[in-house]
């Protein structure tokens, strides 16, 4: 009986020593990858923190006018260059739900429109 006994103790010993083993391990592989995933998120963060820096840079306000009067050649506007509201064409109206070669659009576009059910508009 106490033999017995010392080998089931002996195995459960050695059953949980491996077990004890192999989650230290795991445990650490683990923390290896946390430092990994936590250096490239520095990493992301200074790449973000420059790419910031740069656009403030890049969107001054003079440095973009030096640059458009350089490179662009643009002329003042001219009130001739200004439409009237009678030189806009006109909106489409609320009737003109037609799709390619002129036909009347199906579903719930040509249905939504005035007389589309077969009732008079009045």
């Amino acid at each position: 009986m106490i033999r017995l006994l010392n080998v089931v103790v002996l195995l459960l010993v050695v059953g949980l020593s491996v077990m004890l083993y192999n989650l230290k391990y795991r445990i650490e592989a683990q923390k290896k990858e946390l430092a990994r995933i936590e250096q490239k998120i520095l990493n992301e963060e200074d790449a973000v923190r420059i790419l910031r820096a740069e656009q403030g840079y890049l969107t001054q306000p003079d440095r973009l006018q030096a640059l458009s009067e350089r490179h662009l050649m643009l002329t003042p506007m001219r009130a001739s260059q200004v439409a009237t509201f009678d030189e806009l064409p006109m909106p489409r109206q609320d009737n003109d739900m037609y799709g390619p070669q002129g036909k009347r659009m199906g579903g719930y576009a040509s249905s939504a429109l005035p007389g589309a059910s077969g009732q008079e508009v009045r």
